[in-house]
């Protein structure tokens, strides 16, 4: 599964209102469902560009991107931790 983050757009400006969602979907068609979904819209109110990467719902535009999971590292003393131990000759 992929991780999308739908972000709200200002109309005007293009700038983030603060406003966006994280969905754990397969693809941006099913992160756009997902979208629509969670603000009770209808699919034929919108307007979708052809790469899907912005929704435009009447005046609000809406950015899918995708997002990265959460990874967690390890500490740069661990991973070399074997190293240390290797004698060079």
């Amino acid at each position: 599964m992929a991780a999308f983050k739908a972000i709200e757009l200002d109309a005007a400006t293009h700038t983030r209102t603060g406003r966006e969602f994280q969905f754990e979907t397969e693809t941006r068609q099913a992160t756009i469902d997902a979208l629509l979904q969670e603000l009770g819209i209808s699919a034929d109110l919108v307007r979708v560009d052809p790469n899907r990467t912005l929704v435009q719902i009447g005046e609000t535009r809406w950015s899918i991107v995708t997002s990265q999971k959460a990874t967690v590292s390890e500490s740069a003393s661990l991973r070399r931790g074997g190293a240390k131990h290797k004698q060079v000759r």
